[in-house]
């Protein structure tokens, strides 16, 4: 069962009775007499996580991401749509302004994060109470802001840098040199409190599994941020999560993704997504929307008019092996069918048949994809029993921001990093990742450096790590579709100007 500690966070702090004029109001209640059990502390601290629900957004870091790696392009569709001043093809050409809403809310998922996170743990410090849990619900807090200042510190490199709204003065700008060993030593001086078991009432919330996968990006990364290679160390925080024998493949790589996916044994850190408790454009799962042609919602049974935006890049679709089976598990291409397996046609006698071979001539300011062009996203199973209805609803469907299969292949990488191949392409869930997408294991010649970029890639592909790996690999600076070759100074994002002209540290 979903914990969705996010909306019971914001239902505990704001509700007031309506029926009994002498009832307490919940808003108004002091500290020292609300903080006086561990759940109120695990409520409150909700307020840090709930910010993690923008992923799920049109406008997020997330969707920000896949759109400036080679796997999602934004054509303008046959209407007209999603041209918006050219802010979708800056992101894709990597020629991106420092006035883009799509890096300005790319910037307030990492630092709106860190701002909640702060909050609650300002709150934590100021309530003189102890309890056996107290030092968990504050490591998990502290950890999870380690988490959004990776992401900062990976997209800007040079980030404003607060530990507590108490600082007076505008955040002073900070390196990776100072970033990297800060979000370290938070996350190894905390792990030792959090919970080991990944139980249902933990489910959404940091424990040890998600702190070491936070720290395996971080090492695997480290040549790339500081210059300091630190394989070793991102094969030890792997092997802390694959040898705790506390999460496993699923049988089905689909199993991942689909409506009610809480129980997968895949699942180190999720965020849950709910029709119900998740709704607006803030806190919704709205891949559905962005992705989806308008008038193949009705055929999916989805009561809802999605707006025919995001696109796979032809260049990644045509990189899977024939055989492999993720493919079709992710992307809409090919023949159509409705939600009882009925072939649809576009118009009387015209198949719908998605083709995802667009010529890069569909792309720019006076150029249109046609409606049949260009594969959609399909990796989150749609929901066919009618509760996707009306407005800006949100999927069921959780978003696993770490799952197991990406610590296994971080472990592989780290593994062949130091030259031990041989060692790597004996891993049996190496293996089994290989042959559940239908593709034999490969052997330790196979397993190049470049063959396992794209390993990565296909596994993993728009959940929202590929920019690391194409940095990582050497991949994010060549040209591919639509998009030129690029220079180094484009492996950080522009500040946003409205970030500077909050901060005049930022300058």
């Amino acid at each position: 069962m979903k914990k969705l500690i996010y909306a019971v966070s914001a239902v505990c702090l704001i509700l007031t009775a309506c029926t009994n004029l002498d009832e307490e109001i919940f808003s108004k209640i002091s500290k020292e007499n609300f903080f006086t059990t561990e759940e109120q502390f695990v409520k409150y601290s909700a307020r840090a996580y709930s910010s993690l629900q923008h992923w799920g957004t049109e406008k997020s870091l997330w969707t920000f991401n896949i759109q400036h790696t080679n796997e999602v392009c934004v054509p303008v569709n046959p209407n007209g749509g999603w041209w918006d001043d050219g802010r979708y093809n800056e992101v894709h050409i990597h020629s991106i302004s420092s006035r883009n809403p799509l890096l300005e809310m790319a910037w307030d998922y990492c630092f709106n994060g860190i701002t909640a996170c702060n909050d609650v743990l300002d709150m934590f410090d100021s309530v003189d109470m102890d309890f056996p849990a107290k030092d968990r619900v504050i490591a998990e807090v502290k950890v999870l802001r380690a988490y959004y200042y990776m992401c900062a510190m990976d997209e800007w490199g040079n980030i404003p840098f607060s530990i507590s709204k108490k600082e007076t003065g505008y955040p002073e700008k900070k390196g990776r040199d100072f970033v990297f060993p800060f979000i370290e030593k938070e996350i190894k001086d905390n792990i030792q409190y959090l919970q080991e078991d990944p139980t249902p009432e933990y489910y959404g919330r940091i424990t040890k599994g998600a702190a070491d996968a936070i720290l395996a990006k971080l090492y695997l990364n480290a040549e790339k941020w500081i210059g300091r290679p630190m394989w070793a160390e991102a094969e030890a925080a792997c092997k802390e999560i694959i040898g705790g024998g506390k999460y496993s493949l699923a049988e089905n790589y689909k199993d991942n993704f689909k409506v009610d996916n809480e129980s997968s044994p895949e699942q180190i850190f999720a965020i849950p997504f709910s029709t119900v408790y998740t709704t607006s454009d803030h806190n919704a799962f709205l891949i559905y929307m962005s992705t989806l042609p308008a008038d193949l919602c009705a055929p999916f049974g989805i009561n809802a008019k999605a707006w025919d935006g995001l696109c796979g890049e032809p260049d990644f679709l045509a990189s899977y092996d024939p055989a492999d089976t993720r493919k079709k598990d992710t992307w809409l291409f090919g023949q159509m069918y409705d939600k009882d397996g009925k072939a649809l046609e576009f118009e009387p006698g015209v198949p719908y048949v998605i083709d995802p071979d667009m010529p890069e001539s569909v792309f720019g300011k006076d150029a249109r994809r046609t409606a049949l062009q260009g594969a959609r996203i399909g990796k989150w199973t749609y929901q066919t029993d009618g509760k996707l209805t009306g407005g800006q609803v949100g999927m069921d469907n959780d978003f696993f921001l770490l799952r197991y299969a990406d610590v296994v292949l971080m472990y592989v990488e780290a593994l062949v990093r130091q030259d031990r191949a041989a060692e790597a392409a004996a891993v049996t869930d190496f293996q089994k990742i290989r042959t559940r997408a239908g593709l034999s294991a490969m052997t330790a010649s196979e397993l190049t450096l470049d063959n396992l970029y794209w390993e990565r890639a296909h596994e993993l592909a728009i959940e929202g790590w590929h920019r690391q790996d194409m940095i990582r690999f050497d991949k994010y600076l060549e040209a591919w579709w639509a998009k030129p070759e690029k220079s180094e100074s484009d492996y950080l994002l522009p500040i946003p100007k409205t970030a500077v002209a909050a901060n005049p540290n930022l300058k």
